[in-house]
């Protein structure tokens, strides 16, 4: 059985945990070790247990807590090769710690292979993650992501649960108090995504046969859980799917969703 929770999931920080028979580790750690520490006791999981973080980018929301993390922990380090060298050299991650870079290659973490795919986001070096469990369960993690590229497509096509950014409601962006720079960068095709897109995405998804949504990374300024909820079941119930019954859907907000999703 894989057990999986969005822990935390905004710009203001991002971390997520997975684990399986075989081991548990993060993707991203950008809040602080005390937070995530007790994230992960929320959910009967000591942070010593964890045994890797694998990074989807250097942005600071995404690795605020990482140094942290590895000093108390020894958690090893995953990430793209520009990442890790941005870690390096800005002094995020401390003297002894085991970095390992990550392409398109399969590599083994905590018992589970797993694939990094390249995301579009203005990072230096973006990318997204497959799991494969060792009883045979495929889950995977895409945030920050400004458009839906068909490697992206590759990487989260098939995943019995999948999670996908849904960063902003168009109308609230526009609207916003966000200066225009901002906001045409998030707009942008390395920014992110936006509700209307990561509904299509969900729809293709499901109907590819994935049936768990979890969606990530809504921002404070420019959205709403029901809003993006809302438009993720309209367009599910447009293909004739019942929530509850053909699919799960569940919204991360800030403080993650405070709960484990077995598989």
């Amino acid at each position: 059985m894989a057990k999986f929770s969005s822990l935390f999931s905004s710009s203001s920080g991002n971390s997520t945990y997975l684990s399986c028979s075989s081991g548990s580790l993060l993707v991203d750690a950008g809040v602080s070790f005390r937070k995530i520490s007790a994230a992960l006791r929320g959910l009967g999981t000591e942070p010593d247990e964890i045994e890797a973080v694998l990074l989807t980018h250097e942005h600071i929301d995404h690795i605020r807590g990482l140094r942290a993390f590895v000093k108390n922990t020894g958690a090893a380090v995953y990430a793209t090769a520009s990442v890790l060298e941005y870690l390096t050299a800005h002094d995020h991650v401390p003297p002894q710690a085991r970095l390992f870079p990550v392409d398109g290659r399969p590599f083994a973490v905590a018992g589970m292979e797993v694939r990094a795919f390249r995301t579009p986001h203005d990072s230096v070096g973006s990318v997204g993650y497959r799991f494969h469990t060792p009883d045979d369960h495929q889950i995977a993690v895409a945030t920050d992501i400004g458009r839906v590229t068909e490697e992206v497509r590759r990487g989260i096509e098939g995943c019995e649960l999948v999670m996908i950014e849904s960063n902003y409601d168009e109308a609230m962006l526009r609207n916003g108090p966000y200066p225009y720079y901002l906001k045409a960068r998030i707009r942008s095709g390395d920014g992110h995504l936006s509700n209307p897109d990561c509904a299509e995405e969900v729809a293709r998804l499901a109907q590819c046969g994935s049936a768990r949504f979890v969606l990530a990374h809504l921002s404070r300024e420019n959205n709403r859980p029901e809003i993006a909820g809302g438009q993720i079941e309209q367009r599910l119930t447009s293909l004739g799917l019942r929530p509850g019954i053909d699919y799960e859907l569940t919204v991360s907000g800030p403080e993650g969703i405070g709960r484990l999703i077995r598989i």
